[in-house]
């Protein structure tokens, strides 16, 4: 354990190409979205060619059926807080979540909850390689993080809560300057906040709280179609970045392919 730490020391401090420009990913919490949701979810994104990191809440056909296709990769969102569907205790709630995914080596918590308990549990029992924690507000220069438990910790850059959170622009050309920065640019956005195009925090929330859980994870085409947003939303902004890294050739890689790249580099 002490030799693989000690070389995981080395390659934080190695060059990488993220410290010469920026490289991004597209990432979702699946947040238990449904079929329909997740359905024109995929219509927006397949033609984008991103191969986004799905971290998944539930079993879902059009996930799967996407995977199979080989275009989206899946990690796993636990739900760690008390009161969760995925079980009881730490060690309930990951072996449940693995099965939605078992190809998976790398989550990122419901609400980002951490504690060392949970690390240590996802790396030493079930082999986990990495951790998408913490979420910033656009840090530049973001870099792997070699966590206390052994994980890689991959930062977010941009989460679109985040961003509803603390009232940004929507209309992402303010932050332009902010993509051309060296660093790791993981993008983080929820499919129900995408499909709705979320204006504001209250949008979202009106939502929820009109329905139920079972209601919430059944909703259809007609409700997305009755409750969408029709101007500027985040899924504007999410297009806008998407199209910056197009559009400017960068590097977009799997959070898979970022562990790996991490991993591979020479020291």
């Amino acid at each position: 354990m002490t030799n693989r730490i000690e070389h995981l020391i080395k390659k934080a401090y190695s060059k990488y190409i993220w410290d010469e420009q920026p490289v991004f990913s597209f990432t979702s919490d699946i947040d238990w979205a449904s079929e329909a949701v997740l359905k024109q979810y995929f219509e927006i994104i397949n033609p984008l060619n991103l191969k986004p990191t799905l971290f998944v809440t539930h079993p879902s056909d059009q996930i799967e059926t996407n995977y199979r296709s080989g275009l989206v990769e899946r990690g796993l969102h636990p739900n760690f807080l008390q009161g969760s569907s995925h079980g009881n205790s730490f060690k309930e709630i990951a072996e449940t979540c693995i099965q939605f995914a078992p190809e998976a080596f790398g989550f990122r918590s419901h609400r980002v909850f951490d504690v060392t308990d949970i690390t240590h549990l996802m790396h030493n029992e079930y082999g986990f390689k990495y951790v998408s924690h913490p979420i910033t507000i656009l840090q530049p220069a973001i870099k792997p993080i070699l966590h206390e438990s052994g994980l890689i910790s991959f930062p977010v850059f941009f989460e679109d809560g985040t961003h509803l959170y603390n009232q940004l622009d929507l209309n992402f050309k303010k932050y332009k300057e902010l993509l051309w920065v060296p660093g790791i640019k993981i993008i983080s956005f929820h499919p129900m906040n995408f499909v709705f195009n979320s204006p504001s925090m209250a949008f979202m929330r009106n939502i929820k709280d009109a329905m139920s859980r079972e209601e919430y994870n059944d909703i259809n085409e007609e409700i997305i179609e009755k409750y969408k947003n029709k101007q500027i939303g985040i899924r504007d902004t999410v297009l806008e970045i998407i199209e910056f890294a197009k559009s400017n050739n960068s590097i977009i890689l799997s959070m898979n392919d970022l562990y790996h790249t991490f991993m591979e580099s020479s020291v």
